[in-house]
């Protein structure tokens, strides 16, 4: 377990680096915001391509071999960057990475947890690798934003963090290697010895729940990019510096444990139906109070609360959405194919979500484009909370 934290998160680090330094790579490779937020729609796309084919593949190849081979090639990835390429091969990368770090890495990922958790603890499980995935992902943040601040020159700084990131990437390869045990026969089709569907996909596809997962999993996903823009919107709305806004972002990172094992828990023991609609609930507040800032600097004490606040409900999300596969019931030797079907939906945001903040903030300034964005934000936690609750009426009918 403790080599899949390491893993979850350190493959990531490199593709979302605009969590905490968003302004710093627009000034060092000399792009706009909507340049910015297309290197993310180029990752989402190819990521969007990857998820239905990854989770066929995760339930056919040994699930040690795909993670290693994906945290080797993100890592090998981000030290080429370093180099400080242009534009069009940072696009490039971004495509690269949305193949490597999905079509071999993300099914595989959670059908690993899956296995771990065995069928009566899912919650805590998720809610365990979410949290860890947070205290490595607040460790590598804060100690970004020191190797940051260590620099009088952003681009120096930048690349060091580069290099920081891509040297976590190798490292998690390595402990996967060491610690991962191979797949148990019931987990992979290629070895399975109870009656295995015909039509793999097709059987997923027939399933209701998973459809509603995907658009629950879409909207909760969407509240948890719209968390990458706090740093920025306190450096181009309150008029703070760039260390100041690293320091946001990894506070932020820090509120990740605590949401996921809590929320974990939380689930085992009133369902994760339930503890997903009052995240979903939370998440509304939050965003629907950030929208109200007009830039006064004198609010600046209440970003703390709001960022606390609202970055603890996604990360609940984030941390316990998946323990919907045990509640609805999906058969765990399709679990990748299931994963498969519903990340290609409910990722999409990847694709959308940064091109249309960016082009928000171009348009209209940055007070005004993050009061719209917040709002339409809000507005995503509010259908989140309806679908959530549809599918746990489902779920009841089909226990009566």
């Amino acid at each position: 377990m403790g080599s899949l934290m390491l893993a979850a998160e350190g493959i990531y680090m490199l593709p979302y680096m605009r969590k905490s330094f968003q302004t710093s790579m627009q000034e060092v490779f000399g792009v706009t915001f909507t340049q910015l937020g297309f290197l993310n729609t180029m990752f989402g796309i190819l990521a969007l391509i990857s998820y239905f084919a990854g989770g066929w593949l995760s339930d056919r190849i040994s699930t040690r071999k795909l993670l290693s081979f994906s945290l080797f090639a993100t890592g090998l990835g981000g030290y080429y960057m370093a180099t400080m390429p242009s534009y069009p091969v940072l696009l490039a990368l971004h495509a690269f990475w949305g193949v490597t770090s999905i079509l071999t890495f993300w099914a595989a990922l959670v059908k690993a947890a899956r296995l771990w958790g065995g069928e009566d603890e899912q919650g805590k499980t998720f809610g365990i690798l979410n949290a860890g995935q947070g205290i490595v992902g607040a460790s590598l943040a804060s100690l970004a934003a020191w190797v940051f601040s260590l620099y009088a020159a952003p681009s120096e700084g930048l690349v060091s963090v580069i290099v920081l990131y891509s040297t976590a990437s190798i490292v998690a390869g390595i402990t996967i290697l060491a610690f991962v045990p191979v797949d148990t026969k019931q987990a992979t089709l290629s070895q399975y010895k109870g009656p295995v569907p015909r039509r793999q996909i097709l059987t997923v596809l027939k399933m209701p729940v998973v459809w509603l997962q995907a658009f629950i999993i879409l909207f909760a996903y969407w509240l948890y990019l719209g968390v990458f823009e706090f740093p920025a919107f306190v450096e181009k709305v309150l008029g703070q510096d760039k260390v100041f806004g690293a320091q946001l972002g990894a506070f932020r990172e820090w509120m990740k444990p605590v949401a996921a094992i809590g929320a974990g828990f939380l689930a085992d023991r009133i369902r994760p139906t339930r503890a997903i609609c009052l995240a979903f609930g939370i998440s509304a507040l939050g965003y629907g109070v950030m929208s109200s800032s007009q830039g006064d600097s004198t609010w600046l004490w209440a970003v703390w609360i709001q960022v606390s606040a609202t970055a603890i409900a996604v990360f609940a999300l984030r941390g316990i959405y998946y323990a919907l596969l045990e509640e609805s019931k999906v058969p765990i030797v399709l679990t990748g194919t299931a994963v498969g079907v519903i990340s290609t939906i409910s990722y999409t945001p990847d694709i959308f979500a940064f091109p249309l903040v960016g082009w928000f903030l171009d348009e209209f300034g940055a007070s005004l484009g993050y009061q719209y964005y917040f709002r339409i934000l809000a507005g995503t936690a509010v259908a989140g909370l309806l679908l959530t609750m549809l599918l746990g009426w489902l779920g009841n009918r089909r226990k009566d």
